[in-house]
């Protein structure tokens, strides 16, 4: 009877050895869940704020480029008579070249 309570108690120590082992373990994952919940929460907000800030980006650079295009000065095209030879003058060209971008071109 001896061995028998012997077993017994010993299977008790194991059972209450893997419980505390399973409680402990429970509550590391338990603390691991609220990180990683509060990591998610505030990953969620700085996305929204991205959002935010890259929709308020795309509006600003649509009315910039709406201002540009409505703004432009459109070129004309006449024709004039220079020492008795029509040639063609361009009036407010789209691109003007810079005297120095030429020069470091050549």
């Amino acid at each position: 009877m001896a061995k028998k309570s012997s077993k017994e108690d010993k299977a008790f120590m194991v059972t209450a050895v893997a419980l505390e082992i399973t409680r402990f373990q429970r509550d590391s994952l338990k603390d691991q869940i609220e990180q990683l919940a509060a990591q998610l929460h505030a990953a969620t907000l700085r996305a929204e704020r991205a959002e935010e800030r890259l929709h308020e980006t795309t509006i600003m650079l649509s009315k910039l480029s709406l201002q540009a295009t409505s703004h432009a000065v459109r070129s004309t095209l006449t024709e004039v008579l220079v020492e008795g030879r029509s040639i063609l003058r361009l009036e407010n060209p789209i691109h003007t070249p810079q005297p120095n971008a030429t020069a470091r071109h050549q």
